[in-house]
């Protein structure tokens, strides 16, 4: 492959990367924003399908959900960890790919420290629903 093809995939593979960034920064940012028929009533239900747990067994549910949650996102963070490893191998130093890949490990292992933390997260949300259920709340 010549150089100028080389160049051309690189900048076409730094130019997706950038705006699938820049379309999850967007998702996230719309997700956060409240539709006007969202608002919460005194009783924390919210409108639509999200309704609040209301006994043991609503509890119990809601945290084998979020365990599940958890073990996809584990899944995930292994498969971007295992990525960023393959990058990181073939970041030869001194080859003329050495940037691109190091670049695409460096996005990988990020990802897959966001996925841990995400996870670690759904983990601790099971345990609090858990405790919820005990409680009879």
């Amino acid at each position: 492959m010549n150089r100028s093809k080389q160049i051309y995939l690189a900048s076409g593979l730094v130019a997706m990367l950038a705006s699938g960034a820049l379309a999850l920064t967007s998702l996230a940012s719309a997700a956060d924003t409240k539709a006007p028929n969202d608002k919460m009533s005194g009783d924390m239900q919210m409108s639509g399908d999200v309704k609040m747990p209301q006994s043991a067994a609503d509890f119990t549910a809601a945290a084998a959900k979020y365990d599940q949650e958890a073990a996809q996102l584990d899944s995930v963070s292994k498969r971007h960890a295992e990525m960023a490893a393959l990058y990181r191998s073939r970041a030869i130093p001194g080859s003329k790919q050495q940037i691109a890949y190091s670049t695409l490990a460096n996005h990988c292992e990020n990802l897959a420290e966001s996925y841990r933390k995400a996870a670690a997260e759904a983990r601790m949300t099971a345990q609090s629903h858990r405790e919820m259920a005990k409680t009879g709340v």
